[in-house]
This record gives structure tokens, C-alpha cells and sequence, in this order.
């Protein structure tokens, strides 16, 4: 008797193991199954992201064709969005040209390429740093590469194409090239147009490929999916323009920000869209073309 209920106690205490290192078991596997409650906070991937293309166009249906200068800066607040601490414009820039997935170039006709030390070094100022001896006296001095802080690029130049695509019916901006503006010290006072010069210049096409893995939403400032190849695409910056060229002879010297010159070429541009449907033909109907009148001849 006592033998069966020690039997039966044990094989009781057997079974009561058994079934909590099941459920321990089972425990342990929904646990390590279940995931991390941040997964849907987390970054997207936007490493193999490519911006749209431009919507082809035949050089038959080009008309009114023109390429203007403007100059972007960000001490305007309404471009500090290009300003973001990380995802400033220019660390894009420079992050890119160092890794060799943006190429920067001499001039604007993208002739001569330069390195990525050499696309730095046009940012490099030096300061004079003092030795010392081990009893603190001056012993000489040497000049010491600064280190480039992208925060004291306050501007850029870019160049576009505005022209009018017949087949489209519409007004079209191109940007062409991107340029960072390098502040220019002389002794002599330059005017504000003339006081900065393109460091290098960038192709806008290409540049675009960087620019548009740059996330700048902002739920806060209800900017939702945006990226910096949006604000430039959809021209949400402010520019100031300074030189307008056109096949027909014309081309501005640099003009000072807001003066009535740039603000005459402004309206002109402005214009040019709504002329064309006004008179699609080119010819003003409200004073169409006529035959001079004929003298009369005068009786004898």
C-alpha cells in the first residue's frame, strides 16, 4: 500500500514537472518570436531610392528659351529647411564628394573634374598657431589647416534652363547646375554681387541622387514623405537672380539683389508663360499687322 501511493506521488510530481517545462518552453518560444515593439519606428531604407526623370523633350518644341543665374541663401529663413543640422545642403554635398558618389567639377561646362581633397581644400583657411617650449616662452609659430565647417557656407548659385515646351503646353525650370559660394576677402569693398565665387560646381542631374535620399519630414512643420530632391524639384526655396543669358544676343552683367534690373528680368520671366497663350500664333491680335497706306497722289 505505502509502495503504491509512493509510486503514485512520484509519478504525480514527474507529470507536474513535465507540464511547467512545457509551458516554460512554450513561454521562452513566444517570447523570442515576438518583435521588437520599436520595428515600426525605425528608419526607412532609402539607400537604393532614385529620383523621377524629367519628362523628355525634343529641342523642336523649345521655344523661348533662356538660362538664368539665381543665388539661394540660407540666412533667409524661408530656406532654413536646407539648414538641418545632418542634413544640412552642404554636408549632403561634401558627404557625397568624399565617398565618390558626387562628382565636382572646375567650371560650369563640366569639363575638368576635381578630387574629393582637392573639392575641400577650396574650403580650407589656416590659422597661425604658436610653440612653446617646456617653460611656456614662445618659440615660433606655423600656419594649421582649419577644420571645414560646413555651417559657414551661407550660399549657393544655381544655374537654369527656362524655356517653354510646345508639346507640353507649359512653362518649364530646369536647374542646370549647383555651385557653393566661397565669400571673397580683399581689401577693396566689393559690391554684394561681386563679393563670392563658386568654390566648384555640381550637376544638378546627378547631384539630384544624393539630394533625394535626404528625408526632411517634419510632422511638426507638416512636412510629410519630403526629400531635399522635392524642395529643389519643386522649387520651394528662395532665390535672388543676378544674370539672365539668351540665345537672341542679350546677356546681363551680374545684378545686385533686388534692384529694379533684376527685378525688370524678373517680371519678364514671369511673363513669358502668359504671352505665349495669349498670342499663340506670335501675333498680337489686338494690333495685327497691316499694309502701310498708300499716298495719295495729289491732283493737278
Amino acid at each position: 500500500m505505502n509502495r503504491r501511493l509512493i509510486l503514485t506521488i512520484a509519478f504525480i510530481g514527474l507529470w507536474v514537472r513535465a507540464s511547467f517545462a512545457q509551458l516554460a518552453s512554450t513561454d521562452t518560444l513566444l517570447t523570442d518570436t515576438l518583435p521588437a515593439y520599436d520595428t515600426n519606428l525605425q528608419a526607412a531604407d532609402r539607400s537604393g531610392i532614385r529620383p523621377f526623370p524629367y519628362p523628355k523633350i525634343s529641342q523642336a518644341n523649345i521655344r523661348l528659351y533662356a538660362r538664368v543665374w539665381r543665388v539661394i541663401d540660407l540666412d533667409d529663413t524661408a530656406n532654413a529647411i536646407l539648414t538641418i543640422p545632418g542634413r544640412s545642403l552642404m554636408e549632403t554635398i561634401m558627404n557625397n564628394v568624399r565617398t565618390g558618389k558626387l562628382t565636382s567639377y572646375e567650371k560650369d561646362d563640366f569639363k575638368v573634374k576635381l578630387t574629393a581633397k582637392q573639392s575641400e581644400m577650396r574650403f580650407a583657411d589656416s590659422v597661425l598657431v604658436p610653440k612653446f617650449d617646456k617653460d611656456g616662452n614662445q618659440m615660433s609659430s606655423k600656419m594649421v589647416l582649419n577644420e571645414f565647417n560646413p555651417d559657414k557656407i551661407r550660399k549657393f548659385r544655381i544655374e537654369e534652363e527656362v524655356f517653354f515646351d510646345k508639346q507640353r503646353g507649359k512653362m518649364d525650370t530646369r536647374i542646370i547646375a549647383l555651385a557653393p559660394l566661397l565669400n571673397l576677402s580683399t581689401s577693396a569693398d566689393l559690391p554684394a554681387n561681386f563679393a563670392s565665387a563658386p568654390a566648384f560646381w555640381l550637376y544638378f542631374p546627378q547631384l539630384r541622387y544624393a539630394l533625394i535620399k535626404e528625408d526632411l519630414s517634419d510632422p511638426d512643420k507638416n512636412l510629410f514623405d519630403v526629400t531635399m530632391d522635392d524642395v529643389f524639384m519643386q522649387h520651394k526655396f528662395k532665390a535672388y537672380l543676378v544674370k539672365e543669358f539668351s540665345p537672341g544676343g542679350t546677356q546681363t552683367e551680374q545684378l545686385d539683389p533686388g534692384s529694379p534690373e533684376a527685378l525688370k528680368l524678373e517680371e519678364k520671366l514671369a511673363s513669358l508663360g502668359k504671352n505665349i497663350w495669349k498670342n499663340p500664333k506670335g501675333i498680337n491680335d489686338e494690333k495685327p499687322a497691316q499694309e502701310p497706306e498708300k499716298k495719295k497722289e495729289d491732283k493737278p
